[in-house]
């Protein structure tokens, strides 16, 4: 009874000795490539047939089309837009001025050393008040009395004080009304209240 599966087999005819030799054989390492199942060789000659594969149907729902906006999305994306319109405009608005505000500043400039009236060796100190702040500048004799019939103002490019004629002064004002510009307008002289004799 203590046979083995083999030769229980054999006793029973179901296995020949080639077949069981065969069956003990080493098997040779497998190729690293197998080749495809459809093309594998049958041992009974019968041709293979060939199985196709069943095309897949998508079960799927068809994809869906974009969803309307809520009326509430529309809300905020239409007032998105409006706002990122005014900001756009707000910052043209914002660079034409700038452009504007560099070209009256160019004018001006251009106006002031043009029409400059400084004299380099100029020995008399003219004082002036702007503000809370007394200034100086020197002057000649013939400019200080200019300023002082007001016929030449002074104003400031760059640091320095100028000294330029009034009509020019006056143009400067029109182009650009916030410039600093000292003009001494002169007082008339007050009549001198005459006594009761």
């Amino acid at each position: 009874m203590a046979h083995s599966l083999r030769d229980q087999l054999l006793k029973a005819g179901l296995v020949t000795t080639e077949q069981l030799e065969k069956a003990n054989q080493p098997k040779p390492a497998p190729s690293r490539q197998a080749p495809p199942r459809d093309k594998a060789p049958r041992r009974d000659n019968r041709p293979v047939p060939t199985v196709e594969k069943p095309q897949r149907t998508e079960n799927k729902a068809p994809r869906p089309t974009p969803k309307e906006k809520s009326d509430l999305e529309q809300f905020y994306a239409a007032r998105a837009k409006t706002e990122r319109e005014e900001r756009e405009q707000a910052e043209q608005r914002q660079r034409e001025i700038a452009a504007r505000r560099k070209q009256t500043r160019e004018q001006v400039a251009a106006l002031i050393t043009a029409n400059l009236q400084n004299v380099d060796d100029a020995d008399i100190r003219y004082n002036f008040v702007v503000g809370d702040n007394i200034k100086y500048l020197y002057v000649t004799e013939a400019q200080q009395q200019a300023l002082a019939a007001g016929e030449l103002a002074i104003i400031f490019l760059g640091g320095k004080r100028c000294l330029i004629p009034l009509d020019i002064a006056q143009q400067i004002l029109a182009l650009d009304p916030d410039k600093l510009i000292v003009i001494n307008s002169p007082e008339e002289p007050s009549e001198a209240p005459e006594s009761a004799a």
